[in-house]
C-alpha cells in the first residue's frame, strides 16, 4: 500500500478496534474481490469525479480488485433503474461490496435502493461516500442498510476497505466509520489528501461501455455529438459561501496550506493529450470547485493548453477576477463558455446571507468582458434562500436580464447541513423536517415551483415564489441561446437540463442537503489564500420590506440585526 495512505490513517488516538465485532472483517474468502461503484444520476451525466479517482488509486495499488461501475441513470431508463431492477441488476454482478458515492440532495431518492439491496443481499456491504457521508455523518450511518461510511477523501479509504474485507490488514478500515454486529459505530478519522501527485489521474475507462464512449452521456451542458470530458486541475476552494458544501469541508480541514491543491501545469496538459488522443476527446469541462485559485497556474496552463492541446473548454469563475485581461487569455487557450455565480442579483442579500461580495457592477462589467473576448456566459442563480424577499428575487431577474447571459440558470435551495445557510435556516424555524421531495437541479422541467422551505409570508410568499420563478422560466425560455456548432454537419444544438430526483422522491422526513461548491477568486498574482478569504460570510441582515415590482429597489443600507445567531459566524 502507498507509504503516505499508512500515514495519513495514523492521525488520532481512539480506542482499540473491536475486531472480533466487525461483520465484515475477512469476510471475502475468494482470491479476487469484486467491487461495485455506483452513484445516482437523475440529470442523465454518467461521469463520476470521486469514482474515476478511486478506481485508478484500487487499479494501481490493488490489482486483486474487479472494479464495475453501475450508476442509476433514471434518466436513461426509469423501469431498468427502479430500486427492485437495480438490486437484481447489483446481484447479477455477483459483487463482494458496493460502495456509492452520493450528493446530498440524492439521500432521499436513494434510501429505498438501499433498503433493496439489502433485503435481496444480505451479505453485501454497503459503504456510502460523497458530500452526504462527509456533512451527514449520523443521518448517513443511522440508515440501518448502511454498513460503512467515508466521510473524507476517499481514494486511500476505499483501499483500506477492500484489504478489511479480504481480512490482510488488522484493524478497522481507516478512514470510514464502521456499524458493528452490535449496532455500535467505530468511527476513525477523516482523510485529507494534501498530495495530489500521490494518487494516479482519474481512470475514466471504469465509465465505457462496449462500445467506449459512444453511448455514454458525459455532460449536462456541453455539445452533442463529440465526446465532452470533465476533468480536474485541482481540488478545494478557499471560499465560505454560506450555501456550500465546500465551506464546512474546509473548516474541518486540519492543514490550510494543503486544501488547495493544483496538479503541475505540464503534468495536467500531459494528462489531456492523452486523454484527448485515447478516447478522440472534443472539449473539455473543468470540473473544478475552484479553477482559479492559483493564477499562476492559470496563466502557465492557458499558455500549454493553447499550444499543446487546442480543443474548446469550458470553465467555473468568478467575476472578481474576470477582467478583460483574464478573459482575453481564457478565449485565447480556447475557452467557450464560463459558468460563474450570480446567486441573488441584490447586492447586500448576496454579500451577507450569501457570503458572496462582489457587486452588480463586477457582475455586468465581467459578463461584459466575457462577450467582447467571444466567450459564452452561463450563470448560477439560487432563488427561495432563507429570508429572501420577493424584490430579492426580482432583483436577481432584473440583473440576468441586464446580462442576458448565453444561458440562465436558476434552481432552488436546499439547506445542506454544517452550512452556515443550513444553521440559520434551522435556527429561524424554516426547515421542513419531512420533506424529502425536493428540486435539485430543474424544478423548471417540471414547472412545479416549491419552497424547500417554510414560507415567510411577509418576506416571500408560496403564490409570490411561484410567480416569479415562473418569469425566471419565461426568461430563460426566450433568452437562453447556447449553442454548439458541429463542425462536420454545421447544425446547432440547444443545451437542455433534466432532473427526475423529484418525480422519484416519496413524501417525507427530514430536510437535506444540496448545492455544490462555486468558487471565488481574486485579481492577485498566485494564489487565493485561505486566511484571507476566511474573514466572516456572513454579517447582519434584515431583509427589506416588500416592494411593488415596478418600484425599483433602494441601493443597499447598512440594516440592524435580525439575526444575532450569526454575529460572527465563520471567523477563522
Amino acid at each position: 500500500m502507498n507509504s503516505k495512505a499508512d500515514v495519513i490513517a495514523m492521525s488520532t488516538e481512539r480506542a482499540p478496534y473491536p475486531q472480533a465485532k466487525s461483520r465484515w472483517f475477512g469476510s471475502v474468502k475468494r482470491e479476487r474481490l469484486r467491487l461495485v461503484f455506483a452513484f445516482y444520476s437523475p440529470d442523465g451525466n454518467e461521469i463520476a469525479m470521486p469514482i474515476a479517482s478511486m478506481s485508478a488509486y484500487l487499479k494501481r495499488d490493488f490489482p486483486w480488485v474487479d472494479v464495475i461501475n453501475e450508476p442509476i441513470l433514471i434518466l436513461r431508463d426509469e423501469n431498468k433503474y427502479s430500486p427492485e431492477n437495480y438490486a437484481k441488476l447489483i446481484e447479477e454482478h455477483d459483487a463482494d461490496v458496493i460502495a456509492f458515492s452520493v450528493m446530498s440532495p440524492h439521500w432521499y431518492p436513494m434510501e429505498p435502493y438501499f433498503a433493496e439491496l439489502k433485503a435481496r443481499l444480505p451479505d453485501l456491504p454497503i459503504v456510502i461516500g460523497g458530500y452526504q457521508a462527509m456533512l451527514s455523518q449520523q443521518q448517513t450511518i443511522e440508515n440501518p442498510n448502511v454498513d460503512y461510511i467515508c466521510t473524507g477523501d476517499g481514494e486511500y479509504a476505499i483501499g483500506n476497505v477492500v484489504q478489511h474485507l479480504k481480512g490482510t490488514k488488522d484493524g478497522p478500515a481507516d478512514g470510514l466509520w464502521e456499524k458493528l454486529s452490535d449496532g455500535e459505530v467505530y468511527e476513525t478519522e477523516a482523510h485529507q489528501i494534501g498530495d495530489l501527485a500521490a494518487l494516479p489521474f482519474p481512470d475514466y475507462d471504469v465509465f465505457a461501455k462496449a462500445d467506449g464512449f459512444k453511448d455514454v452521456n458525459s455532460s449536462i451542458f456541453g455539445p452533442k455529438g463529440k465526446l465532452v470530458l470533465p476533468v480536474m486541475t485541482g481540488r478545494g476552494c478557499p471560499y465560505r459561501c454560506t450555501y456550500c458544501c465546500n465551506t464546512p469541508i474546509l473548516e474541518g480541514w486540519k492543514t490550510k496550506k494543503t486544501f488547495l491543491r493544483k496538479y503541475d501545469p505540464q503534468d495536467m496538459v500531459d494528462e489531456l493529450i492523452r486523454l484527448r488522443d485515447k478516447y478522440g476527446v472534443g472539449y473539455f469541462e473543468f470540473w473544478d470547485e475552484l479553477f482559479l485559485s492559483n493564477l499562476k497556474f492559470v496563466r502557465a496552463f492557458f499558455e500549454l493548453y493553447k499550444e499543446q492541446i487546442r480543443l474548446p473548454f469550458s470553465i467555473n469563475s468568478r467575476v472578481e477576477v474576470m477582467n478583460e485581461e483574464f478573459c482575453k487569455s481564457a478565449a485565447e487557450a480556447g475557452c467557450h463558455t464560463i459558468w460563474f455565480g450570480i446567486e441573488s442579483g441584490d447586492e447586500e442579500y448576496r454579500a451577507k446571507m450569501l457570503g458572496r461580495k462582489m457587486t452588480n457592477e463586477q457582475v455586468i462589467a465581467a459578463a461584459e468582458n466575457c462577450k467582447k473576448a467571444g466567450i459564452n456566459r452561463l450563470t448560477f442563480n439560487i432563488v427561495g434562500a432563507p429570508l429572501e424577499t420577493a424584490d430579492n428575487m426580482r432583483a436577481t431577474l432584473a440583473l440576468n436580464k441586464t446580462i442576458a447571459p448565453e444561458h440562465f440558470f436558476f434552481f432552488p435551495y436546499i439547506p445542506l447541513r454544517g452550512t452556515p445557510l443550513y444553521n440559520i435556516a434551522k435556527e429561524e424555524g424554516l426547515l421542513l423536517e419531512n420533506k424529502k421531495n425536493m428540486h435539485y437541479l430543474s424544478a423548471a422541467n417540471d414547472r412545479q415551483f416549491t419552497l424547500n422551505m417554510k414560507e415567510c409570508p411577509e418576506l416571500l410568499n408560496a403564490e409570490e415564489y411561484d410567480q416569479i420563478c415562473r418569469e425566471m422560466l419565461a426568461f430563460q425560455e426566450a433568452n437562453n441561446r447556447l449553442t454548439y456548432s458541429d463542425e462536420e454537419t454545421g447544425e446547432t444544438n440547444p443545451v437542455t437540463v433534466e432532473d427526475k430526483s423529484f418525480s422519484l422522491s416519496e413524501e417525507p422526513q427530514e430536510p437535506q442537503e444540496p448545492q455544490e461548491s462555486r468558487a471565488p477568486e481574486t485579481t492577485g498574482e498566485s494564489e487565493v489564500s485561505v486566511s484571507e478569504v476566511a474573514a466572516a460570510s456572513v454579517q447582519e441582515y434584515t431583509p427589506a420590506p416588500a416592494q411593488p415590482a415596478d418600484v425599483p429597489m433602494p441601493p443597499p443600507q447598512a440594516k440592524p440585526s435580525l439575526l444575532q445567531s450569526v454575529k460572527g459566524f465563520f471567523l477563522s
